[in-house]
């Protein structure tokens, strides 16, 4: 049972509103259905009905008669405030080969449509898909998925994944990593982050997005990692550099 002073229909619509804005459900197939829902989030049928009755409500969904409820396509994608991070990929990079992993899962998948817009694939392309935990003083703090196309992908074992990070083996093959792009955003808690991290499900998290390219602008990798905010933070120092009588705020690269 999902205990929290929220409401449970209120939760476990959040829920199933990142489940549908990050593609977990396809457009074209119906969602499961109120009891298969029910049993999922240990809460009764009227509760799943009241969830998707808010997601009818904001247009995320459609329910046909007899057939089931199904997720509406957006046409228009959200355009949140980027920011400008510098350091945290070092930061990041320097911090997984200073803690532990485990590798939870390792396969080879066609993605959904918003994975396989990401690393640029045709309609047809095919991902290997892992999962991790990655641990410091034997807690957990962050929950990896990485998509990598599965040409690239074939080209490792799930023994190679479970002994080094993703980037180290795709430079061991020989990849040049040349861009990425990242976003930072909050999330609410699945069942399997809830899990992993040890976590009450629809808890906050830091979620991260990152595509990474090679130096022939191919996109190689797409990461989805969160983070428990109690374990994990990251912080940074600013200076303030005025130019031409405007405050400009810039990463102080000492700190």
């Amino acid at each position: 049972m999902i205990n929290n002073p929220t409401p449970r229909y209120y939760k476990i619509y959040r829920l199933l509103k990142q489940a549908i804005e990050t593609g977990q459900y396809a457009h074209d197939e119906a969602m499961p259905g109120e009891n298969v829902l029910a049993e999922k989030y240990q809460v009764s049928r009227l509760t799943i009905r009241r969830s998707l009755e808010l997601l009818q409500r904001e247009g995320l969904v459609q329910r046909r008669q007899g057939s089931g409820t199904f997720p509406i396509p957006r046409n228009v994608a959200t355009q949140p405030l980027p920011a400008d991070i510098n350091k945290l990929m070092a930061h990041l990079n320097k911090m997984g080969s200073g803690t532990k992993a485990r590798l939870l899962s390792f396969s080879y998948e066609t993605p959904s449509e918003i994975i396989r817009h990401q690393l640029e694939l045709p309609a047809n392309g095919r991902v290997q898909k892992a999962i991790r935990v990655r641990y410091h003083n034997d807690a957990p703090f962050s929950y990896l998925v990485t998509y990598v196309p599965d040409d690239i992908g074939e080209r490792y074992s799930e023994d190679d994944m479970a002994r080094a990070p993703l980037q180290a083996l795709l430079k061991g093959l020989g990849i040049k990593l040349g861009s990425a792009e990242q976003a930072f955003t909050a999330t609410a808690a699945d069942a399997h982050h809830a899990e992993a991290l040890n976590v009450e499900i629809s808890s906050p998290l830091l979620c991260i997005k990152r595509v990474t390219r090679d130096t022939q602008g191919r996109p190689v990798e797409y990461l989805i990692a969160v983070y428990n905010p109690e374990t994990f933070e990251y912080r940074m120092a600013l200076s303030n550099k005025p130019a031409k009588g405007v405050d400009a705020w810039t990463v102080d690269d000492t700190f």
